[in-house]
Protein backbone atom coordinates (compact mmCIF):
# COMPACT_ATOMS: atom_id res chain seq x y z
CA UNK A 1 0.00 0.00 0.00
CA UNK A 2 1.04 3.51 -0.61
CA UNK A 3 1.50 5.97 2.12
CA UNK A 4 0.78 9.27 2.44
CA UNK A 5 3.79 11.96 3.65
CA UNK A 6 4.67 11.35 7.23
CA UNK A 7 2.69 8.27 7.70
CA UNK A 8 4.90 6.08 10.34
CA UNK A 9 2.13 3.17 11.06
CA UNK A 10 4.02 0.62 9.24
CA UNK A 11 7.74 1.75 9.04
CA UNK A 12 8.57 -1.19 11.25
CA UNK A 13 8.84 -4.68 9.09
CA UNK A 14 8.31 -8.09 10.63
CA UNK A 15 10.85 -10.77 9.50
CA UNK A 16 8.37 -11.91 6.28
CA UNK A 17 8.26 -8.75 5.17
CA UNK A 18 12.06 -8.54 5.54
CA UNK A 19 12.33 -11.81 3.58
CA UNK A 20 9.67 -10.85 1.00
CA UNK A 21 11.05 -7.77 0.72
CA UNK A 22 14.85 -8.88 -0.31
CA UNK A 23 13.66 -11.39 -2.14
CA UNK A 24 16.31 -12.43 -4.77
CA UNK A 25 16.17 -14.49 -8.02
CA UNK A 26 19.05 -16.22 -9.80
CA UNK A 27 19.70 -15.55 -13.41
CA UNK A 28 22.18 -17.76 -15.60
CA UNK A 29 22.73 -19.27 -12.51
CA UNK A 30 25.37 -16.77 -11.53
CA UNK A 31 24.06 -13.41 -11.13
CA UNK A 32 21.73 -12.55 -8.49
CA UNK A 33 19.11 -10.18 -8.80
CA UNK A 34 17.02 -8.05 -6.19
CA UNK A 35 13.55 -7.93 -7.34
CA UNK A 36 11.21 -5.43 -5.80
CA UNK A 37 7.51 -7.31 -4.31
CA UNK A 38 6.01 -3.82 -4.91
CA UNK A 39 6.31 -0.34 -5.75
CA UNK A 40 5.21 1.90 -3.52
CA UNK A 41 3.54 5.11 -3.40
CA UNK A 42 3.32 8.32 -1.16
CA UNK A 43 1.01 11.41 -1.70
CA UNK A 44 3.11 14.22 -2.06
CA UNK A 45 0.19 16.75 -2.78
CA UNK A 46 -3.51 16.61 -3.97
CA UNK A 47 -3.91 16.54 -7.03
CA UNK A 48 -6.23 18.29 -9.02
CA UNK A 49 -7.80 16.04 -11.16
CA UNK A 50 -9.52 13.63 -8.96
CA UNK A 51 -9.91 10.56 -11.53
CA UNK A 52 -9.40 6.63 -9.55
CA UNK A 53 -6.76 5.62 -12.84
CA UNK A 54 -3.81 8.75 -13.23
CA UNK A 55 -0.56 8.96 -15.12
CA UNK A 56 1.69 9.16 -12.26
CA UNK A 57 3.30 12.34 -13.06
CA UNK A 58 1.12 15.47 -12.11
CA UNK A 59 -1.28 12.78 -9.83
CA UNK A 60 0.29 14.12 -6.44
CA UNK A 61 2.43 10.34 -5.66
CA UNK A 62 6.07 9.88 -5.94
CA UNK A 63 7.68 6.45 -5.73
CA UNK A 64 8.42 5.98 -1.49
CA UNK A 65 12.48 6.22 -1.19
CA UNK A 66 14.45 2.83 -1.98
CA UNK A 67 12.16 2.12 -4.79
CA UNK A 68 13.36 2.25 -8.71
CA UNK A 69 11.43 4.26 -10.60
CA UNK A 70 11.33 2.51 -13.96
CA UNK A 71 10.33 5.00 -16.08
CA UNK A 72 12.55 4.36 -19.31
CA UNK A 73 13.14 1.06 -18.16
CA UNK A 74 13.09 -1.55 -21.40
CA UNK A 75 10.56 -3.45 -21.78
CA UNK A 76 11.49 -7.13 -22.96
CA UNK A 77 9.51 -10.25 -23.60
CA UNK A 78 10.75 -13.43 -21.59
CA UNK A 79 12.14 -14.93 -25.03
CA UNK A 80 14.68 -11.99 -25.51
CA UNK A 81 13.18 -9.23 -27.40
CA UNK A 82 13.42 -6.08 -26.36
CA UNK A 83 9.81 -4.56 -27.35
CA UNK A 84 10.32 -0.69 -26.19
CA UNK A 85 10.09 1.51 -23.17
CA UNK A 86 8.16 2.09 -20.51
CA UNK A 87 6.88 5.93 -21.00
CA UNK A 88 4.82 6.00 -17.66
CA UNK A 89 2.89 4.37 -14.74
CA UNK A 90 -0.85 4.33 -13.93
CA UNK A 91 -2.01 4.24 -10.87
CA UNK A 92 -4.88 3.73 -8.28
CA UNK A 93 -5.36 6.79 -6.60
CA UNK A 94 -7.90 5.15 -4.35
CA UNK A 95 -5.95 1.86 -3.77
CA UNK A 96 -2.34 3.85 -3.85
CA UNK A 97 -0.60 1.24 -6.05
CA UNK A 98 0.61 1.13 -9.56
CA UNK A 99 -1.74 -0.90 -11.58
CA UNK A 100 -0.68 -0.47 -15.09
CA UNK A 101 3.07 0.24 -17.17
CA UNK A 102 2.53 2.56 -20.30
CA UNK A 103 4.26 0.70 -22.64
CA UNK A 104 5.84 3.06 -26.08
CA UNK A 105 6.45 -0.19 -28.01
CA UNK A 106 8.96 -0.30 -31.19
CA UNK A 107 8.28 -1.55 -34.63
CA UNK A 108 9.48 -5.30 -34.50
CA UNK A 109 8.98 -6.73 -37.74
CA UNK A 110 9.97 -10.56 -36.17
CA UNK A 111 6.71 -9.57 -33.92
CA UNK A 112 5.07 -7.91 -36.40
CA UNK A 113 4.12 -4.95 -33.35
CA UNK A 114 3.79 -1.67 -34.50
CA UNK A 115 5.40 1.69 -32.90
CA UNK A 116 2.62 2.59 -30.50
CA UNK A 117 1.43 3.08 -26.91
CA UNK A 118 -0.29 0.39 -24.68
CA UNK A 119 -1.21 -0.53 -21.31
CA UNK A 120 -0.23 -3.82 -19.80
CA UNK A 121 -1.29 -5.15 -16.02
CA UNK A 122 1.31 -4.82 -13.32
CA UNK A 123 1.06 -8.36 -12.62
CA UNK A 124 2.49 -9.48 -15.73
CA UNK A 125 5.80 -7.44 -15.22
CA UNK A 126 9.24 -8.44 -13.64
CA UNK A 127 11.57 -6.21 -12.95
CA UNK A 128 15.52 -6.39 -13.07
CA UNK A 129 16.71 -3.20 -11.02
CA UNK A 130 19.86 -4.50 -12.08
CA UNK A 131 20.14 -4.00 -15.51
CA UNK A 132 17.23 -1.15 -15.46
CA UNK A 133 14.72 -4.04 -17.90
CA UNK A 134 11.05 -5.27 -17.20
CA UNK A 135 10.45 -8.56 -18.61
CA UNK A 136 6.97 -9.38 -19.43
CA UNK A 137 5.54 -12.57 -18.42
CA UNK A 138 3.15 -14.80 -20.10
CA UNK A 139 1.88 -12.00 -23.15
CA UNK A 140 2.55 -12.81 -26.25
CA UNK A 141 3.12 -10.82 -29.27
CA UNK A 142 -0.70 -11.50 -30.37
CA UNK A 143 -1.88 -10.03 -27.24
CA UNK A 144 0.98 -6.80 -27.83
CA UNK A 145 -0.69 -6.18 -31.29
CA UNK A 146 -4.22 -6.90 -30.18
CA UNK A 147 -3.95 -4.13 -27.00
CA UNK A 148 -5.47 -0.84 -27.46
CA UNK A 149 -3.70 1.90 -28.36
CA UNK A 150 -3.47 4.30 -25.04
CA UNK A 151 -5.82 7.14 -25.23
CA UNK A 152 -5.35 9.20 -21.82
CA UNK A 153 -8.85 10.74 -22.42
CA UNK A 154 -10.49 7.29 -22.02
CA UNK A 155 -8.45 5.88 -19.51
CA UNK A 156 -11.36 4.20 -16.93
CA UNK A 157 -13.36 1.16 -16.77
CA UNK A 158 -14.29 0.52 -20.38
CA UNK A 159 -10.99 0.82 -21.68
CA UNK A 160 -10.24 -1.53 -18.65
CA UNK A 161 -11.97 -4.59 -19.85
CA UNK A 162 -11.06 -4.16 -23.00
CA UNK A 163 -7.51 -4.68 -22.07
CA UNK A 164 -8.57 -7.50 -19.60
CA UNK A 165 -10.21 -9.11 -22.39
CA UNK A 166 -7.25 -9.19 -24.55
CA UNK A 167 -5.66 -10.92 -21.35
CA UNK A 168 -8.37 -13.50 -21.10
CA UNK A 169 -10.63 -12.70 -18.71
CA UNK A 170 -14.07 -13.00 -20.90
CA UNK A 171 -16.31 -12.33 -17.97
CA UNK A 172 -15.37 -9.44 -15.58
CA UNK A 173 -18.17 -6.79 -16.76
CA UNK A 174 -19.21 -2.99 -15.47
CA UNK A 175 -20.55 -2.96 -11.93
CA UNK A 176 -23.67 -1.05 -10.37
CA UNK A 177 -22.12 2.77 -9.09
CA UNK A 178 -23.23 5.86 -10.80
CA UNK A 179 -24.07 5.43 -14.65
CA UNK A 180 -23.26 1.71 -14.21
CA UNK A 181 -19.51 2.70 -15.23
CA UNK A 182 -17.78 1.11 -12.25
CA UNK A 183 -15.92 -1.95 -12.31
CA UNK A 184 -16.90 -4.88 -10.21
CA UNK A 185 -15.42 -4.51 -6.76
CA UNK A 186 -13.35 -7.90 -7.32
CA UNK A 187 -11.80 -6.41 -10.85
CA UNK A 188 -8.32 -5.88 -8.66
CA UNK A 189 -8.01 -8.88 -6.87
CA UNK A 190 -6.85 -10.83 -9.72
CA UNK A 191 -3.18 -11.93 -10.99
CA UNK A 192 -2.98 -9.28 -13.40
CA UNK A 193 -2.54 -6.73 -10.45
CA UNK A 194 -0.84 -8.90 -8.07
CA UNK A 195 2.44 -6.30 -8.03
CA UNK A 196 3.65 -9.28 -5.77
CA UNK A 197 4.20 -11.51 -8.83
CA UNK A 198 7.07 -9.16 -9.84
CA UNK A 199 9.33 -11.02 -7.57
CA UNK A 200 8.79 -14.42 -9.29
CA UNK A 201 11.54 -15.53 -11.29
CA UNK A 202 10.41 -18.90 -11.79
CA UNK A 203 7.77 -17.54 -14.17
CA UNK A 204 9.77 -16.26 -17.09
CA UNK A 205 10.93 -20.17 -17.07
CA UNK A 206 7.26 -21.45 -17.05
CA UNK A 207 5.21 -19.38 -19.74
CA UNK A 208 7.95 -18.37 -22.44
CA UNK A 209 5.09 -17.94 -25.68
CA UNK A 210 6.07 -20.12 -28.33
CA UNK A 211 6.64 -18.46 -31.60
CA UNK A 212 6.04 -21.62 -33.55
CA UNK A 213 3.16 -22.23 -32.22
CA UNK A 214 1.70 -18.62 -30.44
CA UNK A 215 -1.53 -19.28 -27.89
CA UNK A 216 -4.36 -17.28 -28.50
CA UNK A 217 -5.90 -15.51 -25.64
CA UNK A 218 -9.55 -17.42 -23.92
CA UNK A 219 -12.39 -16.39 -26.67
CA UNK A 220 -10.07 -15.75 -29.32
CA UNK A 221 -10.67 -17.76 -32.79
CA UNK A 222 -7.51 -18.14 -34.98
CA UNK A 223 -9.10 -15.99 -37.81
CA UNK A 224 -9.88 -13.50 -35.43
CA UNK A 225 -6.59 -10.94 -36.21
CA UNK A 226 -5.34 -8.67 -33.61
CA UNK A 227 -5.02 -5.85 -35.41
CA UNK A 228 -9.52 -6.53 -36.09
CA UNK A 229 -9.68 -6.55 -32.28
CA UNK A 230 -8.01 -3.55 -31.63
CA UNK A 231 -9.27 -1.53 -34.05
CA UNK A 232 -12.89 -2.64 -32.58
CA UNK A 233 -11.62 -1.72 -29.11
CA UNK A 234 -10.56 1.68 -30.72
CA UNK A 235 -13.86 2.18 -32.77
CA UNK A 236 -16.05 1.60 -29.43
CA UNK A 237 -14.17 4.41 -27.41
CA UNK A 238 -15.13 6.63 -30.76
CA UNK A 239 -18.45 5.72 -30.15
CA UNK A 240 -18.75 6.02 -26.88
CA UNK A 241 -17.09 9.91 -27.25
CA UNK A 242 -20.03 10.50 -30.41
CA UNK A 243 -22.41 9.08 -28.15
CA UNK A 244 -21.82 11.13 -25.26
CA UNK A 245 -21.30 14.48 -27.46
CA UNK A 246 -25.08 13.86 -28.21
CA UNK A 247 -26.11 12.90 -24.68
CA UNK A 248 -27.18 9.98 -25.27
CA UNK A 249 -24.85 9.19 -22.38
Amino acid sequence: MAQPEGHKGHDARTNDDDHHYHATCARHGHHAYSLTPSLHLKLIYMATIHKRLQEMRGSGFEMVKGQPDIHNWHVISSDGHRLGKISELIIDTVAQRVRYILVSLTDNKVLQLESRKVLVPIGFAQLHPADDSVILTGVTPYQLRALPRYDRAHLGPKSELDISQVFGREHTALGSGPGGEDLDQNFYNHEHFDDHRMQRGERSEARVPQREAEELPAGRLAGDDPDTVRLRHEQNLRDEEEARRKGLL
